[in-house]
């Protein structure tokens, strides 16, 4: 289970993850910029991941304890 999101989410998302302190203000920066790893992941809240793929940036639940919330969190 997964869901595209825009890129203003996904700047959201990386803002959120900064005020937890689970991303520096650095990787937020690098990555709006579009400067992310081959291999773009970032664990969420609740267990779902935050990846890029072919189609852009993806919220992915596999594995999620709870999807849902973590979708909610991101569109927050």
């Amino acid at each position: 289970m997964n869901h595209l999101i825009s890129p203003a989410s996904f700047s959201r998302v990386l803002s959120h993850l900064v005020s937890c302190g689970s991303l520096s203000a650095g990787e937020a920066v690098r990555y709006r910029s579009g400067k992310v790893p081959q291999q773009f992941q970032l664990a969420l809240p609740h267990g779902a991941l935050l990846r890029h793929s072919s189609r852009g940036y993806v919220i992915d639940g596999a594995g999620s304890r709870d999807f849902q919330a973590d979708l909610a969190w991101a569109l927050a």
